[in-house]
């Protein structure tokens, strides 16, 4: 089994209100909520808590996970290779058996120059920020992707997610496997439909009482979404919640209209697992995921108003 370093942080543990982040930036993070259960369990294998996610959220892609390395991992290919987008070429990952693990590292060129800093492995171009908003003359001819209404919009944005630090020298992502040890991964990436997700982020409350920030539907670009902000990379992203979406339109010419994507934190999906048998996705499966549906008909003109 592959030893790997890991990062460990602290947890937020206000009792109630909010608690300045471990940041130079004037970000905050509220009380995680968490239950007395949260790290009780026993740690499953990568293997087997992949087959638990799975289940949960019988999904149809197979899930990935992503840890860092100083090593190159063998058998593992350069993420361009599949696709010059990051997150492009993790989706392809999960659509296809076929495609080994990828890695991202600084070298990599020929990746969008986005995803790369977004990686925590390249500065923006200074005229990135009117690329993504409403363009400038003097850079891509004046093309613009409209994302956000400023460029001062994205420049604050960035400066909110905080410093983005890869795990290792090889951000990897890998399918589900027992030659990764537990303690080394840092996320889990999921493709899901709307109902699989909506219960997946039921999962994720279960233990918890925190009904805003368990489950998070971020800003930012579907890479961010995939790895920076659940694998821990982003400096103020928050450690104990999922992350939903993507909100990023630039990848809906390849990401399906009926698939959305969860990025997990390690710690939260074994906890996922543990909750799975007690929660009402297997005590109530025919609600979770109902074989007959209510037909909602119209009114009739006969219905008193």
């Amino acid at each position: 089994m592959l030893s790997l370093p890991t990062k460990t942080t602290g947890r937020t543990t206000a009792i109630t209100g909010w608690k300045r982040a471990g940041s130079k930036n004037k970000i905050f993070k509220l009380d995680t909520g968490e239950s007395d259960t949260m790290g009780k369990a026993a740690m499953l294998s990568v293997e087997e808590l992949g087959e638990k996610l799975a289940e949960a959220g019988r999904l149809k892609l197979r899930p990935l996970c992503v840890y860092g390395t100083d090593e190159l991992p063998e058998g593992a290919v350069p993420s361009y290779t599949v696709d010059r987008c990051v997150a492009k070429a993790v989706y392809t990952a999960a659509l296809f058996e076929e495609i080994p693990s990828i890695y991202i590292e600084a070298s990599h060129e020929q990746c969008c120059p986005g995803g790369m800093v977004w990686m925590g492995l390249a500065e923006p171009h200074p005229k990135l920020k009117y690329f993504v908003t409403v363009g400038t003359p003097d850079f891509r001819g004046g093309a613009a992707e409209h994302l956000k209404a400023t460029p001062e919009l994205f420049d604050e944005q960035k400066e909110r997610a905080g410093k983005i630090t890869p795990p290792g020298k090889y951000t990897v992502i890998v399918p589900c496997t027992d030659y990764i040890a537990p303690e080394t991964v840092r996320s889990f990436i999921l493709f899901a439909g709307s109902e699989q997700i909506r219960n997946l982020c039921g999962l994720a409350q279960f233990s918890n009482s925190d009904p805003f920030f368990r489950t998070i539907i971020p800003g930012g670009p579907t890479c961010a979404l995939m790895l920076a902000f659940p694998a821990g990379m982003a400096e103020n992203a928050p450690e104990d919640s999922a992350f939903v979406g993507p909100i990023d339109p630039t990848g809906n010419p390849w990401l399906p209209p009926e698939l959305m994507v969860m990025g997990i934190p390690s710690a939260l999906a074994q906890q996922m697992a543990a909750d799975l048998e007690k929660s009402f996705i297997c005590k109530r499966s025919r609600i979770a995921y109902p074989e007959n549906r209510v037909v909602i008909k119209p009114r009739g003109k006969d219905i008193q108003k």
